[in-house]
């Protein structure tokens, strides 16, 4: 399934964003693994890697195919191209170009002795790489199809602009890794995503949830006080909906009851403040909504296979 989503950008305020809580819980965190310049014919391989990637066509145009027999999609000058779950695809400027692996091709940039050099110069390509901690599974990755077009962005368009940014700090480093590089992947990553949900038709799951009144208020309330004794008749009542309709609605849009998200949402961030953070097991517990260190012990136990201690202690030696 490929999705291509228009230029247009709606202004919204919002004192609480939903998505923006859910990526940053889950970690995601950005990185560029290839820039160059590129002379026609071109084409690189990537294997599948269950994490986001993106290109972005700074200069000229390219095609993109995705190994399982779809047809190959053009991507023009300033077009990005995003494949959520990591699958595995090519890129190249012609779909019968000879390609090579796009691990050789970046080693061979980082070595300072790029591939595709002979001739003009047709092509200017950054690709990036999302990382996040799959620990942590969330149903907004299942929400996402295999492939995101944004086509017709404009130079002055917010997402434009980081991307210009993005290849300003990128022409002045040797090899992909850098601090303000990363963060202005993320910037870009979490732009495309609120691009994706704003202005497509047709979303599916949790991304399809945050679209619906109903079910992003009740959304709403469980990320912003997952702390909370929540019941369907606490939460129906503050919807504004009966316990029934709370759940149908809910169910249509998830794919599970309100109850069994909340369950889930207090164990990631729950998993979340466990590893990136020093507070206390009992300090946890309560602030994502579990009675007590031992109900969140068990909870943790049954969902990871492992204990909130066993966790910190792998953690602990691991950065001895």
């Amino acid at each position: 399934m490929i999705k291509e989503v228009p230029s247009r950008i709606k202004n919204k305020n919002h004192d609480f964003s939903v998505l923006d809580d859910v990526l940053e819980t889950l970690r995601f965190r950005g990185s560029i693994f290839f820039r160059s310049e590129l002379a026609s014919p071109w084409g690189l391989t990537l294997d599948n890697l269950k994490r986001p990637r993106f290109h972005i066509s700074l200069k000229g145009d390219f095609v993109v195919g995705v190994e399982n027999g779809k047809k190959a999609v053009a991507i023009n000058e300033m077009d990005i191209v995003m494949l959520p779950h990591g699958d595995m695809h090519w890129i190249a400027d012609k779909q019968e170009s000879e390609r090579i692996s796009s691990s050789v091709a970046g080693n061979a940039c980082e070595l300072g002795n790029p591939r595709f050099q002979q001739g003009t110069i047709t092509n200017k390509v950054i690709c990036g790489l999302v990382h996040f901690d799959d620990e942590m599974f969330h149903p907004i990755l299942d929400s996402l199809p295999s492939v995101l077009h944004f086509s017709n962005i404009h130079d002055n368009d917010p997402i434009w602009m980081s991307v210009k940014q993005l290849e300003a700090e990128t022409s002045k480093i040797i090899g992909n890794r850098n601090l303000i590089v990363d963060r202005l992947t993320e910037v870009l990553f979490l732009q495309l995503m609120h691009k994706f949900l704003e202005e497509t038709d047709g979303l599916s799951g949790f991304l399809a949830g945050l679209r619906d009144q109903r079910v992003h208020k009740v959304l709403k309330l469980i990320h912003q006080q997952p702390q909370s004794p929540w019941t369907l008749e606490t939460l129906g009542a503050q919807a504004g909906m009966s316990k029934a309709t709370l759940v149908r609605q809910f169910k249509i849009a998830l794919g599970m009851p309100p109850m069994t998200y909340i369950s889930q949402w207090r164990m990631i961030k729950a998993y979340n403040l466990l590893k990136y953070s020093n507070r206390s097991v009992e300090f946890i517990a309560e602030s994502v909504g579990f009675s007590s260190a031992r109900t969140l012990n068990k909870a943790f136990q049954r969902e990871f296979g492992f204990t909130p201690k066993d966790l910190r202690k792998k953690l602990n030696d691991d950065s001895v």
